[in-house]
């Protein structure tokens, strides 16, 4: 008994503890971030005459040019003129383009899966304490999630706040006419970069190297749930259909796994999740080969015993 409890115990620990390394992403995005930076803004401050473009101040200069290349961004402002100064924009690129995928990607996750745990918990205490329908509207209690559409909507509001704050940037900063400012500040988060248009002063360059770093990430991600959202409406329309529909015989033959004239709840069960698309045939035989594991006896059951003597082992 001494060895169940130990199990369980086990099991809730891992149950309560579901992403043990999420805090360290954070810290690893980071810290290569630095790293990639430093050593970009020391290349480029060293060979300043390899590169052509206005000039404002040098680390400034370096740090624009750093941040709008990782972005792949691309304007044009500042561009490599030697052989040497074009290997190093080459590798730059390459390396910048992966880091923003993997780790910066990893880092806006991490912050929005935070941002929405808090959404989560505040609704259900709102809920306990009997909220009004709006939390109902907002957050899916019983799912344990937030509804796509406010996942959309608040990405949505982030793009606009970005475009609106570069807007704003562009135009009292830069000298931009609204127009033109509004139109470099979309062509810059969504990582298009005409290069008819930049920043060219030093606190707007300053500026430009912390607003493109965030808002480019947080348009993929609007993006990504705009997609998202496109896929759970169509995965709950297939879901509806599955359920509301009535069972034929063709369903009876195809259900049937072991050829016994019936269906019975668990194959009924596995038939329904196929037809909904939540399993795939795939899924089902890695499940068998994992369960023949398991049962090393061949008896179609795994006991107690079994899972005993796997633990003793």
């Amino acid at each position: 008994m001494a060895v169940v409890k130990d199990l369980k115990k086990r099991a809730t620990t891992r149950d309560s503890n579901p992403r043990p390394g999420s805090g360290s992403i954070v810290r690893q995005a980071l810290l290569f971030l630095c790293i990639y930076l430093f050593l970009g803004v020391g290349i480029y401050a060293f060979y300043r005459d390899h590169f052509s473009g206005v000039e404002t101040h040098p680390v400034v200069d370096a740090l624009y040019f750093c941040i709008v290349t990782m972005c792949t961004i691309g304007y044009g402002d500042i561009a490599p003129l030697t052989p040497e100064s074009k290997a190093f924009a080459c590798v730059f690129v390459l390396v910048g383009f992966g880091f923003i995928d993997i780790l910066l990607s990893g880092v806006v996750n991490f912050v929005l899966d935070l941002q929405e745990n808090m959404i989560l918990t505040t609704a259900r205490l709102s809920g306990e304490s009997g909220g009004s329908g709006a939390v109902n509207y907002i957050v899916d209690v019983e799912k344990g999630r937030m509804r796509i559409r406010l996942k959309v909507g608040l990405a949505l509001g982030v793009v606009v706040l970005c475009i609106g704050m570069g807007s704003l940037v562009l135009c009292f900063v830069e000298g931009l006419d609204w127009l033109d400012s509004v139109y470099l500040a979309v062509m810059s988060v969504t990582t298009v970069g005409f290069g008819d248009k930049a920043f060219k002063t030093l606190p707007g360059r300053l500026f430009a190297a912390v607003w493109l770093l965030f808002s480019t990430l947080v348009v993929a991600r609007a993006f990504l749930y705009l997609a998202e959202a496109r896929i759970d409406k169509r995965h709950r329309r297939i879901s509806k259909l599955a359920l509301q529909r009535d069972v034929t015989v063709e369903d009876l033959l195809a259900a049937n796994l072991n050829n016994n004239g019936f269906i019975s709840k668990s194959e009924y069960v596995v038939y329904k999740l196929k037809e909904m698309e939540k399993i795939s045939e795939k899924d089902i035989l890695q499940i068998c080969d994992q369960f023949s594991k398991l049962d090393q006896n061949n008896s179609g059951k795994i006991t107690l015993l079994h899972l005993l003597g796997n633990h003793l082992e």
